[in-house]
């Protein structure tokens, strides 16, 4: 059976309005940017329910641009907001050390790590992403997470 390509469209249009109702609201690319001045704090999404003993459970984020510093290479530090207080439980690096960005054609990088053992932590609400200049001021830096989930 073929279909006019008005049809097709029409279609297309209304499956993807069906997506932004049915989908959460997610947050400004603004909110889900860190930079060395600006860390972002994002809120955890697809959260499974995962019991105090479950030690495979861990914190997944999706980078989907990065710009690296003109000053030096800088370092993505990554921590839970545990209750009263902030834990880091990671650090990691894009390599190589070359802006990214999903809408120029990239692929997204994803990166997991373990879940504190720390009872406070094992069902956190918010993320914080920050980036640390290994050396130099980190002028120009930014990262764009596009989710951070529990898996």
């Amino acid at each position: 059976m073929r279909y006019h390509r008005w049809v097709l469209i029409a279609i297309r249009a209304a499956a993807l309005s069906m997506l932004r109702i049915v989908s959460p609201v997610q947050a400004n690319e603004s909110d889900m940017r860190a930079t060395t001045s600006k860390p972002a704090t994002i809120t955890i999404s697809s959260r499974a329910v995962h019991s105090s003993a479950d030690t495979s459970a861990r914190v997944v984020l999706t980078v989907t641009g990065y710009e690296p510093s003109t000053s030096g290479p800088v370092t993505t530090v990554v921590s839970l907001d545990c209750g009263s207080n902030v834990r880091e439980i990671g650090r990691f690096g894009i390599f190589p050390n070359k802006a990214f960005s999903v809408l120029d054609g990239a692929k997204p990088q994803r990166f997991g790590f373990p879940l504190p053992d720390d009872p406070s932590c094992r069902q956190p609400q918010t993320v914080i992403i920050r980036l640390e200049p290994q050396t130099g001021g980190g002028s120009g830096a930014s990262i764009t997470i596009s989710d951070a989930s529990i898996e």
